[in-house]
Formats: structure tokens, sequence, C-alpha cells
């Protein structure tokens, strides 16, 4: 009987061996390409772009990211937190996309817009405010806008020092609109940052700021209610009006007297850069409304009635 009996001879191994080293890197090359991004076009619901954003509205604009994308997932839209007198530059600069700006721009900036052959377009989606900020063991208990303007002018109203942030171009140029005055008349100290001028109030009883409702550091003063900060109820004249506080009702309706706009700048053409920004115009409301902004319309409701 013969007897089958297996090969042990080393020369019967290295064939397969051989063939396995040769398609081992194309194996590895075929799954990572499996793995990359999927590459997808670039329409009002999908493809990449990068977003400028002045820094007190990036919560708000990641917020809005987050919830376009869970609509449209081949949407990416990365951020780009930069101060206010940047954003619209990288607009301009055709290193970014799109731009998310607190507040209405100067003379100079409108006339980007005006022009017919301009391909920028602006749309206002939401509404913030200029908050005034003093220490708790201050003993004003409100302020009028023509107060605020003398002490921004440099004269010391109550005693008071004024305080700005000194790179917030948009502020100050808001803020300058709306008191009647020019923005390079603004006589204040200047801070780095939000959370400077915050300290510099919590240690100063005579000190007074400006920020944006919208900063993330106004926003942990209103969670302290109790803590060394409070916000000054501003009255839009020196006698007999209300002093008002920024609540989403008198932002909303223009009767708290330092409201300002959010506005989303794009160039007409771009799909997804115009996608996104119908998107804040519509569903985004919803999200603005949900947080300190004011929308900038009414949010419609169904109801359904059995």
């Amino acid at each position: 009987m013969n007897l089958l009996i297996p090969m042990t001879c080393k020369s019967c191994h290295r064939i397969p061996l051989k063939v396995i080293n040769t398609l081992l890197p194309v194996f590895l090359i075929v799954l990572m390409q499996s793995c990359s991004p999927r590459q997808v076009d670039d329409t009002a619901r999908s493809g990449q772009m990068t977003l400028a954003v002045d820094k007190q509205l990036a919560d708000i604009a990641d917020s809005q990211v987050k919830m376009f994308r869970g609509y449209y997932p081949d949407a990416h839209i990365s951020l780009m937190p930069v101060s206010s007198n940047e954003s619209l530059k990288l607009l301009l600069d055709h290193r970014v996309r799109g731009a998310l700006i607190g507040g209405t721009p100067e003379a100079a900036e409108e006339a980007l817009f005006a022009t017919q052959s301009s391909s920028l377009r602006r749309e206002a989606v939401a509404h913030d405010a200029i908050v005034c900020i003093v220490n708790s063991r201050n003993p004003l208990r409100s302020i009028s806008l023509e107060e605020l303007k003398n002490l921004f002018t440099g004269q010391r109203e109550h005693g008071m020092t004024a305080l700005v942030k000194a790179d917030d171009f948009r502020l100050q140029s808001n803020f300058a609109a709306t008191t009647g005055i020019k923005r390079e008349n603004i006589r204040a100290w200047g801070c780095s940052s939000d959370s400077t001028l915050i300290m510099r109030i919590a240690a100063d009883e005579s000190a007074l700021g400006l920020l944006f409702q919208s900063s993330p550091e106004v926003r942990r003063v209103l969670e302290r209610a109790t803590g060394n900060i409070r916000i000054l109820p501003i009255a839009n004249k020196l006698n007999g009006a209300a002093a008002l506080f920024p609540t989403q009702q008198t932002i909303f309706d223009g009767s708290y007297p330092l409201v300002t706009s959010v506005y989303y700048l794009y160039f007409s053409g771009d799909p997804l850069a115009a996608g996104f920004g119908a998107w804040l115009g519509s569903g985004g409301q919803k999200a603005f409304e949900r947080s300190s902004y004011a929308p900038f319309k009414l949010v419609e409701r169904t109801i359904i009635l059995h």
C-alpha cells in the first residue's frame, strides 16, 4: 500500500510567502483609500468651507454648524474665530468663504455692498446687544446713553473710568454710531481681552465697561448672579425714560438702546456658503431663539388642534 506523506520541502513554502509579500503593499493602499474621506460635490448642502467668525460669536456659530451638518452630513464647515477687524478682511482675501460678524459695517465697508458689480452679499441673521458692566459695589443703578457718551468721550461722569476691549473694532463702531460720535473720538482704557476687562471691573468699583452680550464672559456674569459684577440697565434719554435691561424681548423689539445685528457675509455664486446662509435665516433661527441672542425674525410654529 502506498502511503501519502506530506511534503516538507522548504521550497514549497517560499512561493506563497513571496506572493503575500508582493500583494501586501497593494492591499494596504486599497485599504487606506477606502478609509479616506469621501469626496463630495460642492453644492448648497455639501462640500467643505471655512467660516470666519468674530470671537464672541464662536459658540453660536459652532452650534449652527453642528445643526446644519445634522441635516446635511456631507457639509463640512470649519470655524476660524478672529478679532472683529479681521473677519471681513479674510473674506475679501478669499481665505475663507463666509464670515459671521457682530454689528453693522462702517461706511467704508458699506461701500463694498453698494456697487452693482459687487458679488459680496450680506444677510442679517440675529440681534445682539452691547451691555454696560459695573462692579456690584458701584452706587449707580442705571445709566443713560447721554451719560455713556460723555463718559466714553473723556468726561468723568459720576467719577467713573471707561473701559473697552482694545481690538473690538466693531463694538466701538456700533457704540459710536448709536451715540452720535466718531469711533476715533472714543476715550477709554483698552483691555487686551474680555476676561481682562471683567477682572478690572471686579477689582475697581469706579470702572465701567462695554461688551457684547454674546461674549462668553458676559454669559458667565449672568450665570453668577450673586457675583461681584452686574449689568446696568440703560435709558435712551437722561430724564423721563425707563432704563431697560438687555432681555431677548427688548433686544428683539429694539426698545433696548444698544441693540446690534449679527450679519452673515459671503460671495454670491458660492453654493455651500449660500446654502449655509439660507439655513441661518430659516432653520437656524430656532438656535438663536434658544440662546442669549434674539432671532432676526419670529420663528413660525405649527399648532395641531385635535
